[in-house]
This record gives structure tokens, C-alpha cells and sequence, in this order.
């Protein structure tokens, strides 16, 4: 939003009596780190020196009591308010594209408590989840949300996108973890959930800010599930020189209840660049992780199980050591110098769907971007990594190694590859995200992925936001 001087200085000294001076900055080189989080499209704007869109404050509130009072003054003065955890967010959902608030939630990351005998833990929404692990660890417990990002995202930043760990197979996403939380909501009352999400008190409403992305209110605290920490932890390597008997194997283990912690399959594109890359195995076909812990005995035969189920399936056994590689290096994959980087364009265009429809999805989506974009050269590879008893998660990539450099040139580009991907998945039955969030890339395929019920997501939007200052422009809302 444009403010005169006069304006500005009014609206910061307000903020200034809520949080105190040290805690909101309008400074250029703090707007400039806001402005872009680990989506390609900012990243590649700021790599080509266009200028980004800042946020006009950026607040470090110490309370939901404090970003109440935040809320009344962007009401009063119509101004957006876009939540921030990490800034790990890779599809733009925190970008203050409209300027406004930016709520840096960070200075929140209190551990309020720790019930062992219920398993559970209470803490503030931004603290870092990495911390929040290490402080149950203590205890013998674990909170199994072992995300990519856990050393810089926060607890606030895995429930705002629905967000998923490594070990999601068994253990769940975050959504499947929180049992309660507590939401400040856009006309700032302070609101919780019911103390357990799972009962016949009326319709589950607290889902309504899980998947939100800050567009329904700011999430402050939430309680989480806890396990134990496995006594035991078995992981093996496996390769198929069929994608389809892998799917197979994957989709045999989840549905006989065998409870892997983990199945990651790679195709054979991943297989032949990213596995070869960093873990330095050369092989041809499609291979998988699988990892079952806790109880050792009975770790052991749900493993033994699915082997069965793999070698019925024609499957080699690659034995322990590749899998425990995979397990110690499972982050190489998306951290520097292995990660995806500029000067190349990427895009993760990540999907789900039930078994029935997962394969024919895939190579739908990879026929359109490869013959869509042949003449760049384009690659597209894909790994199935979230498994449910009904369907399974594709993390699917996009890379271009020699893209444009005009930078408009290039978000055309981007974007056009994107609405190529996404056209392709939800044609062929599938979600336009499963974890990583809409954000801003994906905002406008919002409508076309809910239909009919799109209307009801906006009167939702209007009832509990009427002015619409919270975090514009992202899942399908505007400003």
C-alpha cells in the first residue's frame, strides 16, 4: 500500500505502543529481506535487479494479545497483514505483494508445556520446529514432522500450508498432529479450537485455518501430538525396472497396514540425476527407500512383509546400506551446493491422488511439459514420497537450465510451464498441492480446483475477514 510520510509515521508510531520501538522496523534493507521468500519467482526478480514488493512495517509481536491490537489498526487503516514464519515457503504465500504489516511471528516461540502422560506438547506458533524437537527429545519423545525446512520453518509454518515431514507415511502431516489451537482472527478477536479435534461437538471447524495460509486469521499456539522416540530403525534400497510394479509394491505395503515410516520412490529420471548426484549410486530404474521403526521385533516383520510384497514383484534387493545413505542424506536433496538453484528456472508442481489415478497423472503431466517445451530442453522428473491407504503424493519437478534472462521474459515462461503442469494434473483427478501450499503461484487455479463450492470459500472469507487486509493475493483471494 502507497503512504504519504505523514501517514506512514502515524501508523508506526501506533505499532511502536503496541510492541515498543525495537520491534517494528521500516528500514530498506529489513523491507528488502521480506520481500522475497524461497519461491523461484522472487528469487529470480531479485537475481535480476527488479525491484520487489515490500511490506511498508514490518512488526515483531510478543502476544496474541499484541497481534490483536495489530489488527485493529490495519483495519482502522485498511492495510494487508501477511503472516511470516521462516520465510521457507517455496509457492510466494508470504510475499507482501501489497505492501502493508508484515507479522513476523518469531519472537513468539515459548514452549508452554510438555504433557507426557497425554503426549502431547503446547507451544507458541513461531517457534522453530528444530528446537521444538530438540526440547521433546529430551524427554524421550519426538515430534515427527522431520521437514526439509525443520531448521528454519516454524510450528505456525507447518500448519498454515498443511505442510508434510519425511515421515508423514506413518506419523502423519502437521494437520494430522494438532489437536488444538489458538487463532487471532483478521478483526482481531482471540479465539480456540476445542481441546481435541476429534469428537460430535458440532462440525470440525478449527480445520478452517489449516491450509489457510494466514488468509483466515494468524495462528499463535497449537497443541501437538507426540511418540516416542523408535527404540529401533530399519531402512533397505530397492529397485524396479518398472515404475508400475513400484507404485504396486508402494501401494501393497500401505493398504495391508504394514506402517512404513517411510517409502520414497524415485523414477527413473530422478534416479538416473538426482540419486546418481548425491547419494552416487548409478542405477537404472526406479528406486525406492522404504523404513519401518519402533519395536524392533515387530519393525522387523512389517520390513519382512514387504519384502515379500517386493519380491513377488520382481523388485532387487539393494540391501541396508543405500537406504541408510538415503536416511543421512535425505536433506542433501534440497540445500546448497545439491539444490536446485538459479541461474536455472524450477518449479515444484507437486500433486496428489488415489492409486487409481497416480500413474496416468504422472505421465500426463510429463508428456505435457516435455512436449510443451521440448525446444527448451526442458526436464521433468518426479518422486513419490507421502503415502496414504488411499493414494499417494508425486513430487514433480520442473528444470529449465538455460532460461531466459530478461526477467519478464522469464516469469512468463515460468508461468506458462506452471499452467501447463496444473491444467494436466487437476484433468487428470489430481490436487493443485498436497504440502508445500498455494501461496501466490497457485493462487489462481483456486477456482477451477473447487468449482462449485468456490462460492462458499469466499463467503467464509468475507464473513471472517470483511475487509480483507489478511495476507492478499494468496489461495484464490484478492485484496
Amino acid at each position: 500500500m502507497k503512504h504519504d510520510q505523514f501517514l506512514t509515521e502515524m501508523i508506526r508510531s501506533e505499532l511502536v505502543e503496541i510492541v515498543g520501538q525495537q520491534y517494528v522496523s521500516i528500514g530498506e534493507s529489513d523491507k528488502l529481506v521480506y520481500s522475497t521468500d524461497w519461491a523461484w519467482m522472487p528469487q529470480m526478480w531479485l537475481d535480476r535487479g527488479q525491484r520487489l514488493h515490500p511490506p511498508d512495517f514490518i512488526v515483531h509481536p510478543g502476544s496474541a494479545e499484541e497481534i490483536s491490537e495489530i489488527m485493529d489498526i490495519a483495519n482502522k487503516y485498511r492495510i494487508p497483514v501477511v503472516p511470516w514464519g521462516g520465510g521457507s515457503g517455496s509457492q510466494g504465500g508470504a510475499l507482501p505483494i501489497f505492501g502493508g504489516i508484515l507479522l513476523d511471528t518469531k519472537r513468539m516461540n515459548r514452549i508452554i508445556s510438555i504433557d507426557e502422560k497425554s503426549m502431547t506438547v503446547t507451544a507458541e506458533a513461531g517457534i522453530i520446529i528444530s528446537q521444538l524437537e530438540w526440547a521433546v527429545n529430551e524427554k524421550g519423545l519426538t515430534f515427527p514432522h522431520y521437514a526439509a525446512s525443520s531448521n528454519c520453518a516454524t510450528l505456525g509454518g507447518a500448519l498454515a500450508p498443511r505442510g508434510t515431514g519425511t515421515v508423514s507415511t506413518k506419523y502423519g502431516k502437521a494437520e494430522d498432529m494438532v489437536l488444538s489451537m489458538q487463532v487471532v482472527l483478521p478483526t482481531g478477536e482471540i479465539i480456540r479450537t476445542p481441546p481435541v479435534p476429534q469428537h460430535a461437538a458440532g462440525p470440525d471447524w478449527f480445520r478452517l485455518f489449516l491450509g489457510a495460509e494466514g488468509t483466515f486469521g494468524v495462528i499463535t499456539e497449537a497443541t501437538m501430538r507426540l511418540d516416542y522416540i523408535p527404540e529401533a530403525r530399519y531402512l533397505r534400497a530397492i529397485l524396479f525396472d518398472d515404475l508400475t510394479k513400484a507404485l504396486e509394491a508402494g501401494r501393497l505395503m500401505m493398504t495391508r497396514r504394514l506402517e512404513p515410516f517411510v517409502i520414497r520412490l524415485y523414477d527413473h529420471a530422478s534416479t538416473a540425476s538426482r540419486v546418481k548426484k548425491i547419494l552416487g549410486y548409478e542405477y537404472q530404474g526406479a528406486y525406492m527407500v522404504i523404513g519401518f521403526d519402533g519395536d524392533p521385533e515387530l519393525a522387523a516383520l512389517q520390513e519382512k512383509k514387504a519384502m515379500q510384497i517386493c519380491s513377488a514383484l520382481e523388485a532387487q534387493d539393494l540391501g541396508r546400506e543405500p537406504g541408510e545413505k538415503w536416511w543421512e542424506h535425505r536433506y542433501d536433496f534440497y540445500y546448497p551446493p545439491q539444490n536446485l538453484k538459479l541461474p536455472w528456472m524450477y518449479g515444484t508442481t507437486e500433486t496428489v491422488t488415489t492409486y487409481d489415478k497416480i500413474e496416468n497423472l504422472y505421465w500426463a503431466e510429463k508428456r505435457a511439459v516435455e512436449e510443451g517445451f521440448a525446444d527448451l530442453g526442458i526436464k521433468f522428473i518426479g518422486h513419490f514420497s507421502h503415502w496414504f491407504h488411499w493414494g499417494v503424493m508425486l513430487y514433480s519437478r520442473f528444470i529449465v537450465e538455460d532460461p531466459p534472462e530478461d526477467a519478464q521474459d522469464a516469469l512468463r515462461l515460468h508461468n506458462q510451464i506452471w499452467n501447463t503442469a496444473m491444467q494436466a494434473v487437476i484433468a487428470n483427478g489430481g490436487m493443485i498441492n498436497e504440502h508445500h501450499g498455494v501461496g501466490l503461484k497457485l493462487s489462481r487455479y483456486m477456482r477451477k480446483q473447487y468449482g462449485e463450492a468456490w462460492p462458499m470459500m469466499l463467503k467464509l472469507k468475507k464473513s471472517l475477514d470483511p475487509n480483507g487486509i489478511m495476507n492478499p493475493g494468496k489461495t484464490g483471494f484478492g485484496f
